[in-house]
């Protein structure tokens, strides 16, 4: 291949234009607690035709042209941002709590799904100039879609990623993203062999969840297999990452050569890399900077390059889009909280962060775009819905979760501290919690380490810098406890920087108190964000030097505004 020397100089100046840009916005929105893929599409925006377009429209179109190497690295880019998302599904998270999170889920899908198709069939402000059946299953499938990453950062950022509620919102999305992707496969399936009838459709849906089958079962078996080899043949964390995304390339391949687009291969790939024993979650978080880093930021900013929102978006739309999605989602989310005995700030927090359509609905809207489904104008109002869902889902779960502070840290953790544990394992350590929660409280010391390690094994509690927050809500719990054990060499508790927890928080609250709950994670996370805190903790000899270290950190925190401990 030969490019010359004009190709050669817009190629390697677009890319670094976009990324630094992309970097710029990025840090900007992270320091505000905002999604920083928001930040790389605004970045887009400020660099495509809404603004350089409007003010130099020849250097635009000279440094970004609409054919070239940069839209195929562009296309590389989303198809590894499929395989991200698809590392985030957690399968066995989905199979241990299937009753649990089995309202929340189904009603998460169907009344957004059923809200979304109606309103595009009636309501013409909605659905733009469009009126079809594929473009009312679009709408169904973009009001019914989550964005998993995006949904996952918003939990990180108001401190319930670790909790209970954080789960089943984190769980619900997945089943949504696997359920939405293969129906939008199907769609797609149906609308490029021209025929878009309901029995094509039917048919479309059944070849593509057969193959999504064969890729769960057989090619998962596969990956299973090879891994351990790798690892042990190879020099880590390479092999094992260059197996991964050669596997989900190879399957983005494989669906693309049946008639099924190249994205569903490429997120059932990220689903079995990620949903493999063999794959810690050290190993995830490296793949996820890779990408996160060169290949996201250029396809979120291309978002940008490619609307113009001056000349093609309509605001009306883009508003009745984004209260279809919020309102549906949170319908169901109290209709699923009544079957499932949550309480209604519980469900009403679920309706909000199962609203984030954020990243999906942008790249599902792509691909409608590309299709002829949709047109640009309605392109641009789900771009737009996709950024306001993202930006409210954030200061929206922290309004309705604003805790009472009424619980002090300081006091559930003064006396519960053991100092220099010398278990052996993970699940050594949260036995000997339980012997000191039994005698201290009462409560029966097998019942609490059997519902932490339960809950240990739906999701790891690992936090990163040496830190843990084993937890679980007891129906015998009258009242929170919390106890802080420390282990000199740490423990294995799988957090994402791959280093062992040393300081392990342990913390048991009542069953239908998921509050407070929420309330002394959030403490804790605060507590342990500065790294010379956890090393003054690991480093305490006895209560006393412990409870001096939290009361010492707590003045700190309330005098730069985040609260007492």
């Amino acid at each position: 291949m030969h490019l010359s020397s004009n190709e050669i100089l817009t190629l390697l100046l677009s890319i670094s234009i976009m990324l630094i840009i992309a970097k710029i916005f990025s840090e900007l929105f992270i320091r505000f607690k905002m999604p920083a893929v928001i930040g790389q599409i605004i970045a887009g925006i400020l660099l495509g035709p809404t603004c350089t377009g409007s003010i130099a429209p020849n250097f635009f179109t000279w440094l970004f042209p609409s054919t070239g190497l940069l839209n195929g690295i562009i296309f590389l880019g989303l198809i590894f941002i499929m395989v991200k998302v698809g590392i985030e599904v957690e399968l066995s998270s989905i199979y241990k709590q299937g009753r649990s999170i089995a309202a929340v889920s189904f009603f998460s899908i169907l009344i957004p799904f059923v809200a979304g198709f109606i309103a595009s069939w009636y309501i013409p402000a909605f659905s733009g100039t469009y009126k079809s059946l594929p473009s009312s299953i679009f709408f169904a499938i973009v009001t019914s879609i989550t964005a998993l990453p995006v949904i996952a950062k918003i939990l990180l950022d108001v401190k319930i990623f670790h909790s209970d509620l954080g789960m089943i919102i984190l769980t619900s999305a997945m089943v949504n993203d696997i359920t939405g992707w293969i129906l939008f496969s199907s769609l797609i399936k149906a609308v490029e062999t021209g025929s878009i009838a309901i029995i094509s459709i039917i048919t479309s849906l059944g070849l593509t969840l057969l193959i999504t089958i064969i890729i769960l079962t057989i090619f998962r078996y596969v990956l299973n297999e090879l891994l351990p080899i790798v690892q042990a043949r190879t020099e880590w964390p390479g092999g094992v990452i260059t197996l991964g995304l050669v596997l989900s390339m190879f399957l983005a391949s494989l669906t693309e050569a049946i008639g099924i687009h190249t994205f569903l291969g490429a997120f059932m790939g990220g689903i079995i890399l990620g949903d493999s024993p063999h794959l810690n979650a050290h190993t995830k978080e490296i793949i996820n900077q890779f990408i996160d880093n060169f290949f996201s930021p250029l396809f979120f900013v291309s978002i940008g390059l490619g609307i113009n929102l001056i000349t093609q978006l309509s605001l009306i739309q883009a508003c009745m889009i984004t209260l279809v999605v919020f309102i549906s989602n949170i319908i169901a989310s109290l209709i699923a909280g009544k079957i499932s005995n949550n309480t209604f700030i519980d469900s009403l927090a679920i309706g909000v962060g199962m609203s984030t359509s954020g990243t999906m609905g942008i790249i599902v809207g792509i691909f409608a775009l590309q299709y002829g489904i949709i047109n640009t104008t309605t392109y641009s109002s789900i771009v737009v819905m996709a950024v306001a869902t993202s930006l409210l889902a954030g200061p929206l779960l922290k309004l309705i979760l604003k805790p009472k502070e009424e619980v002090s840290l300081i006091e559930l953790l003064d006396n519960n501290f053991i100092p220099d544990c010398t278990c052996t394992n993970r699940n050594e350590l949260i036995q000997q919690v339980s012997q000191h929660i039994q005698k201290r409280y009462g409560y029966d010391a097998n019942k609490v380490a059997h519902a932490i390690i339960e809950r240990e094994q739906l999701m790891s509690t690992g936090i990163g810098q040496y830190v843990a927050i084993p937890h679980a809500r007891i129906p015998e719990c009258k009242k929170p406890v919390v106890i802080c054990a420390t282990h000199p060499q740490g423990l294995d508790f799988d957090a994402p920087d791959g280093k062992p927890s040393k300081v392990i928080f342990m913390v048991i609250t009542p069953q239908h108190d998921n509050d407070v709950q929420i309330f002394i994670i959030s403490k804790i996370a605060q507590l342990c964000s500065n790294p010379n805190v956890v090393v003054q903790i690991l480093n305490a000899k006895n209560n006393n030097e412990f409870v001096a270290i939290l009361k010492t950190t707590s003045h700190i925190m309330e005098m730069e505004g985040y609260g007492t401990a």
